[in-house]
């Protein structure tokens, strides 16, 4: 029969494992259930199991990060809906979207000694805007890895979308390839990935600067970065051909 300790230790653990703005430096329970999740076999068996029971498991269990959690499709902790930040436009968007998910990731953790020791990076969407393109020129002139380039995702990226086109207000369209980078940059900040770094004068009154955190390093160090997938499962799984912008499309001003 569990004892009624086993019992609260457990419940901290699901209590901060789910709560992605909890931090271990801030809160002295959330580290010593940390500490006990490493020291006790019993404590970590029994979290695992009630995870695997939800469709998730535990990918890191950080000092600096906490605890950083994946679920599977169909978990009731899955990422059910992510269109509110990600408007999902056709296959255009999600290429798209999935480049500048890369690009922050890229710039966020360039080596892998990035990855390895606690640390944090300022990061824009300019900055990620201009590593993509940065990228794709070295890989299109040979100066770089990449036999056929970035595919079908540049296609859409350079091709069918502009890098900076202004609205009547002034603010970025909601289609330009900086305002996509930006919106992802604001869906992983839901996710405490990045946090708002207000230390220095955003680059527009459109964009802000944010800064990767040690969650985000957790995350990439346990996974290796295939972040597209688990972080915008609701994706369609079929591929389409790329397919222009249909006659009459326009952005809104709120865009």
């Amino acid at each position: 029969m569990i004892s009624r300790d086993d019992a609260r230790d457990l419940g901290l653990f699901l209590r901060y494992a789910f709560d992605t703005s909890a931090s271990p430096g801030r809160l002295d329970a959330y580290g010593q259930i940390v500490g006990l999740f490493h020291a006790s076999p019993e404590m970590r068996t029994a979290a695992n199991e009630v995870l695997r029971a939800m469709g998730a498991r535990v990918l890191a269990a950080d000092r600096a990060a906490g605890f950083v959690l994946a679920a599977e499709p169909g978990s009731p902790l899955a990422v059910a809906y992510t269109r509110k930040l990600l408007p999902l436009d056709g296959t255009q968007h999600r290429l798209v979207y999935g480049l500048a998910l890369a690009g922050v990731t890229a710039w966020c953790f360039p080596n892998a000694h990035a990855v390895r020791e606690p640390g944090t990076r300022r990061v824009t969407a300019l900055d990620v805007d201009r590593l993509i393109r940065n990228e794709a020129a070295a890989i299109d002139t040979g100066d770089t890895e990449g036999e056929g380039g970035l595919g079908p995702a540049w296609e859409a990226y350079d091709r069918q979308h502009k890098q900076v086109q202004p609205t009547k207000s002034g603010r970025l369209r909601r289609t330009t390839t900086v305002k996509m980078c930006e919106d992802v940059l604001q869906l992983l900040a839901s996710f405490n990935l990045v946090v708002a770094d207000t230390t220095v004068p955003p680059p527009r009154h459109d964009l802000g600067v944010w800064r990767s955190t040690d969650r985000f390093r957790a995350y990439v160090a346990a996974t290796g970065a295939p972040l597209v997938r688990q972080v915008i499962p609701d994706w369609p799984s079929d591929e389409r051909s790329l397919e222009s912008p249909g006659d009459g499309q326009t952005d809104s001003e709120e865009g």
